[in-house]
């Protein structure tokens, strides 16, 4: 199947998807996945996933362990019927008590497969607590198709590429100094933060967005304001995470399934009209931002 073709039935799938209230995705069940599952089970939410590679993962402890992904859908169904029970089928683990977390599931997956996942049903917030950039790889590995070829990747730059790297310091010159912690040019990554080295921002901060009060700072503009300043200078898609508590953030899939759309879109116009353009052309960037920390990476056509 051709890239366009491809394409096109990529984004009338993702169009397709609806937002599931009430369904919380966690992508990593370490120590940020378990902080979360405390916290939806205090607050009893209808449906949480936690996945995570590592079967024993932290998070899974106290959780209903699904072991096959097709109970997923069910699930989901579930929570979008007012009075619906949750399903208690012979491959879901129910060996530990129900009682004290009914509504939260653990289901052993690679993080790289989560793109399956929502094509089962967009969650209304997924929570990305894993030691990547959990939105840039859920775009490249949205753009996987069925041979495995990959339509977009990283753009790894040789810091020998005079013209490369050019590129990459007038794209980082746009934003200020005082907040770029990390500049990565041979991944193609730029780190923000307000916070300074050696300074580590406690669990229980609500992360303000004009004043950081744990180290008596300003903040002139969130990082997420910056970051959206790169557009429409640069093609880019911003993911704001969303303070869920204190210390956690989330991306809404509201957000998420229109950025994909729009992501999907750029990719299609150039495949089909910038196929000899110089890589400036075909380079885009993708960011999760917050009132005060950030990662972005370039990616690009290939």
């Amino acid at each position: 199947m051709d890239r366009i073709k491809w394409l096109n039935n990529k984004i009338a799938s993702f169009e397709s998807l609806s937002v599931v209230n009430g369904y919380y995705l966690i992508l990593g069940g370490g120590k940020i996945g378990s902080n979360f599952v405390e916290y939806a089970n205090n607050s009893n939410f209808p449906f949480v996933l936690i996945i995570d590679s590592d079967p024993d993962a932290p998070a899974s402890m106290d959780t209903t362990v699904i072991k096959d992904i097709s109970e997923i859908p069910e699930l989901i169904r579930s929570i979008t019927e007012s009075s619906a029970e949750f399903p208690t089928e012979s491959s879901i683990d129910t060996g530990k008590d129900p009682a004290l977390n009914n509504n939260v599931y653990f289901y052993c997956m690679d993080i790289n497969e989560v793109t399956s996942l929502l094509d089962l049903g967009m969650p209304e917030f997924i929570i990305p607590a894993v030691p990547t950039h959990a939105t840039a790889n859920m775009v490249v590995d949205s753009l996987r198709m069925d041979s495995g070829e990959y339509i977009a990747s990283e753009l790894s730059i040789d810091k020998e590429d005079t013209q490369m790297m050019e590129y990459f310091e007038n794209f980082q010159s746009v934003l200020p100094e005082n907040v770029i912690v990390g500049s990565y040019p041979e991944s193609g990554v730029i780190m923000f933060s307000y916070a300074r080295a050696g300074e580590i921002c406690p669990d229980n901060c609500m992360g303000q967005a004009d004043y950081c009060y744990n180290f008596k700072r300003e903040k002139r503009q969130t990082i997420t304001s910056y970051v959206n300043g790169l557009v429409p200078e640069y093609a880019g898609w911003v993911f704001d995470s969303c303070q869920m508590k204190a210390g956690i953030g989330g991306i809404r899939g509201v957000d998420l399934k229109e950025n994909m759309l729009s992501i999907l879109e750029h990719v299609k116009s150039i495949c089909e009209n910038a196929a000899d353009d110089p890589i400036g052309e075909k380079a885009f960037f993708v960011a999760t931002t917050c009132n005060c920390h950030g990662v972005l990476n370039l990616l690009y056509v290939v």
